[in-house]
C-alpha cells in the first residue's frame, strides 16, 4: 500500500504582503532531487491555489486521479483541495504561481475574472489548455516583470498586485469559453452559492432538493443552473462530488471503507460500496489498491 499523501499548506514568502509567489519548476526539480520537497513527485493536497505555465519539452502533470499530458504553452489549473503531482522523470520546464483564497479574491474584487471556479466539475470548466505563441509571449512578459519586481530590495508591493491582476486576466481571457460567460450575474451567484453549500454538505446530504433550499431557490432553478454552468443536473454534480471526495480520503488519509461510510453519512458500508461501485465500476477496497 501507498505512504498516505501528505497535505501542503501556503507557506508565507519573503513578501507576506505580497500574498502569492512566481516559483520556477527547474528550482523545484532541484529541490526535489536534493530530497528537500520530496513530496512533489507524489500526489499532494494543496491548501492553496496553482496556476503552471509550462514552456518546455512535453511531460504530464496528475490532477485529482487525471493525468494531463503537456507541453510548450500548456497551462495547468490546480484548484485550493486537489490533488496533484509533479513529473519528475521529463521534468518540463516551466514557472508556477501559488496563491491563496484570500488574495485571490482580493485581486479579483477589482477585475471581471473566474479562473479559479468554486468547482472543477464544471464541463466547461477546463483544468488545462494550450495558449498560442502570442498568449504564451504575453504571460512569459508578464511573470519576468513580477519576477524581476520581485527580487527587488524594496519591491513595490501595489504593483506586484497589479502584475498579479494582470496575469490572470490574461490567462483568463486566453482560455476557450467557460460558464460564466453565458451566465446572467444572478445565475453565477445561485451556481456559486450551490457550490459553497455542496463543498460542506455533501456528508450530511445528497438530495438536491435539501441543498436547493440551503441556498434559498427552487430545486427546478437549480437544476437550470446546473445544467447551464456543466452540463449536468444537481444531482449529478453533487455524485460526482462525493466521488471525487472519497477517493481522495481513499488516499489521502488511507482511511477504512467503514470510516468513509460514517463519513460521508451512509447508513451501512454496503450502501456506500454500492454507491461508489454504481459510480466508478470498481469497490472503494479496489480503488485503494491502484491508488
Amino acid at each position: 500500500m501507498n505512504d498516505v499523501v501528505p497535505e501542503i499548506s501556503f507557506r508565507d514568502t519573503k513578501l507576506p504582503d505580497v500574498g502569492f509567489e512566481v516559483i520556477e519548476l527547474s528550482s523545484l526539480y532541484a529541490k526535489a532531487n536534493k530530497g528537500e520537497i520530496n513530496f512533489i513527485g507524489r500526489p499532494h493536497r494543496i491548501d492553496f491555489h496553482n496556476l503552471i505555465f509550462f514552456t518546455g519539452e512535453q511531460g504530464d502533470h496528475f490532477v485529482d486521479f487525471n493525468t494531463i499530458q503537456v507541453s510548450k504553452g500548456s497551462v495547468v489549473l490546480v484548484n485550493k483541495g486537489q490533488v496533484h503531482a509533479f513529473d519528475l522523470i521529463n521534468q518540463p520546464a516551466g514557472k508556477v504561481v501559488i496563491f491563496t483564497d484570500d488574495y485571490l479574491d482580493r485581486v479579483a474584487a477589482a477585475i471581471d475574472i473566474k479562473i479559479f471556479a468554486p468547482t472543477h466539475l464544471v464541463a466547461s470548466y477546463l483544468q488545462n489548455f494550450s495558449l498560442s505563441v502570442e498568449q504564451a509571449a504575453s504571460l512569459i512578459s508578464l511573470m519576468e516583470l513580477i519576477f524581476t519586481e520581485y527580487g527587488l530590495t524594496k519591491p513595490n508591493v501595489s504593483y506586484l498586485q497589479v502584475l498579479f491582476a494582470a496575469l490572470l486576466t490574461k490567462v483568463s481571457e486566453s482560455r476557450p469559453d467557460i460558464y460564466h460567460h453565458q451566465m446572467t450575474p444572478a445565475q453565477i451567484k445561485c451556481f456559486d452559492r450551490f457550490t459553497g453549500v455542496l463543498n460542506v454538505a455533501f456528508t450530511q446530504t445528497r438530495d438536491a432538493k435539501a441543498l436547493a433550499l440551503q441556498i434559498g431557490t427552487t430545486y427546478k432553478t437549480l437544476n437550470k443552473v446546473c445544467k447551464m454552468a456543466t452540463n449536468r443536473t444537481a444531482k449529478q454534480l453533487i455524485d460526482a462530488y462525493t466521488i471525487l471526495e472519497a477517493k481522495r480520503r481513499l488516499s489521502i488519509d488511507n482511511i477504512q471503507v467503514q470510516q468513509l461510510s460514517d463519513y460521508l453519512g451512509f447508513d451501512e458500508p454496503t450502501n456506500f460500496i454500492k454507491y461508489f461501485k454504481k459510480h466508478t465500476l470498481m469497490t472503494p477496497s479496489q480503488f485503494k489498491r491502484i491508488t
